[in-house]
C-alpha cells in the first residue's frame, strides 16, 4: 500500500514488528520518548527483553522492553488495517478523539503511517503515491456533564496542543458541542437536548442515548467535511464490555454489526483499527511514551454499563485472557450483508498499490 501499511500482526504476548532488526523504513518516531537504560548498565538480576535481548523488561508487557512493546502494539494496529483494508491511500478519515488512552493511541499511530505515506509520496519519482487525509473530531458534552469551566478550558487547550504539535501533514481539528445536533443555536439546542434526556428515566438509558447522539454528531461532522471513514478507538476491552451489556439489555440483534472491524450501516462507515488491543496495553503505552490524555473529560459509566465494566474488570484480574475470549466468542455471530463496505471498481489503475495487486 502506498501509505506504508505493511507488516504482520502478532499473537498474544508476541512482537511481530521485527524491532530487533535494523529499521530502514525512514520513520522518525518522535512520539516514543521512552528510553530504557542500555544493556551495559543493567544489573545482573534484571531481565532482558526476549525480543531485542538488550533492554530491561517492563512489567505487564509479557517480557518485552518499552520499545518492543510499542512496536508490538503498532504491528497489531497495522495488521488490522491491512487485513481488513480499513484505511486506503485515497481515504479522508476522521478520528473520533475523546481524550482517553485509546483515542490517543489511534491518533498517534494514524499520524505515524500518514507521515510515512507523505515521505513515500515525496520520494516517488512519478508522484503516484497519494496520501490519505486526517481530521480530528471532539464532541463537547459539557452541556450535560458537571465538568468545571476551568477544567474544561484547560482540557480544550491541551486538546489543541496535542493536535497542533503533531508533525506534518496538518490535521484539522473539529470541536463540536453535542447540542448542535438539534440546532445551530446552541442555547436552543441545549434546551432541546435537556428536554429529550428528561424523558428518559433510567441512567442506563440516558447513557446509551448520549452515546447515540455522540455518534450522530460525528457522522454530521464527517458528512459536512467530506470524510469518507470514521475511526473509533474501541479496543478489545471496550468491545467485550459491549458484548456483555448488549446481552443483558436485550440488544443481541444488532450485536454482530457492532463488533466488526468495519461497520457500514452508517452513512460514513466506522472502522476499529484497535480492535485487537487491550485497554491495559493502551494505558501502559500512554504512560511509557508520555502521551498526554485528557482524563478530566472521561465521564464515569453508570447503571448496567458500570456494573458490567466492574464485573469484567474482576474477571480480567482472575484471568487476563478473559476479554479476548469474550470477543472471540462474539465473533462467531454472523454479521449482516449491509454491515460490509460496498465493493467499488478500481478507478485509478495507475496507483502503485493497484498495480501490485493486479500483478499478484
Amino acid at each position: 500500500m502506498a501509505c506504508g501499511l505493511t507488516g504482520t500482526g502478532t499473537g498474544t504476548g508476541t512482537c511481530g514488528s521485527s524491532c530487533y532488526k535494523d529499521n530502514n523504513d525512514g520513520i522518525e518516531d518522535s512520539t516514543n520518548t521512552f528510553s530504557p537504560p542500555s544493556s551495559t548498565t543493567l544489573l545482573p538480576h534484571m531481565k532482558l527483553c526476549y525480543k531485542c535481548k538488550e533492554e530491561e523488561v517492563i512489567n505487564s508487557t509479557g517480557g518485552l522492553c518499552g520499545i518492543c512493546f510499542r512496536n508490538s502494539l503498532f504491528a497489531k494496529f497495522k495488521q488490522s488495517i491491512t487485513t481488513h483494508d480499513l484505511i486506503s491511500s485515497t481515504d479522508n478519515i476522521l478520528i473520533a478523539f475523546s481524550g482517553g488512552p485509546s483515542s490517543r493511541v489511534v491518533l498517534e499511530f494514524v499520524h505515524e503511517i500518514q507521515q510515512k505515506a507523505q515521505k513515500n509520496s515525496d520520494a516517488s519519482r512519478d508522484k503516484l503515491y497519494p496520501v490519505f487525509g486526517v481530521g480530528v473530531a471532539f464532541i463537547d458534552e459539557s452541556a450535560v456533564t458537571s465538568i468545571a469551566s476551568d477544567d474544561l478550558d484547560n482540557a480544550m487547550q491541551d486538546l489543541r496542543l496535542i493536535v497542533s504539535s503533531l508533525a506534518l501533514p496538518t490535521k484539522e481539528l473539529h470541536i463540536v458541542p453535542i447540542q448542535s445536533i438539534f440546532s445551530t443555536d446552541l442555547k436552543d439546542g441545549r434546551n432541546k437536548l435537556n428536554e429529550l434526556l428528561d424523558t428518559v428515566n433510567d441512567v442506563t438509558g440516558k447513557e446509551d442515548l448520549l452515546c447515540h447522539l455522540r455518534m450522530l454528531c460525528l457522522q454530521k461532522i464527517a458528512f459536512e467535511n467530506k470524510y469518507n471513514k470514521l475511526v473509533l478507538g474501541s479496543c478489545t476491552s471496550r468491545i467485550a464490555c459491549h458484548v456483555l451489556s448488549a446481552a443483558v439489555k436485550g440488544q443481541g440483534y444488532s450485536l454482530p454489526a457492532d463488533i466488526q472491524y468495519i461497520d457500514a450501516r452508517w452513512k460514513t462507515p466506522v472502522v476499529l483499527p484497535l480492535r485487537d488491543c487491550l485497554a491495559q496495553e493502551l494505558n501502559l503505552l500512554c504512560r511509557l511514551n508520555s502521551l498526554k490524555t485528557l482524563d478530566v473529560l472521561d465521564a464515569p459509566r453508570s447503571g448496567i454499563n458500570d456494573l458490567v465494566s466492574k464485573f469484567l474488570t474482576t474477571l480480567q484480574e482472575e484471568n487476563p485472557a478473559r476479554e479476548r475470549t469474550i470477543v472471540r466468542t462474539a465473533e462467531k455471530l454472523i454479521p449482516f450483508h449491509f454491515n460490509r463496505l460496498k465493493e467499488t471498481k478500481d478507478t485509478d489503475e495507475t496507483l502503485p498499490r493497484r498495480r501490485r495487486r493486479k500483478q499478484a
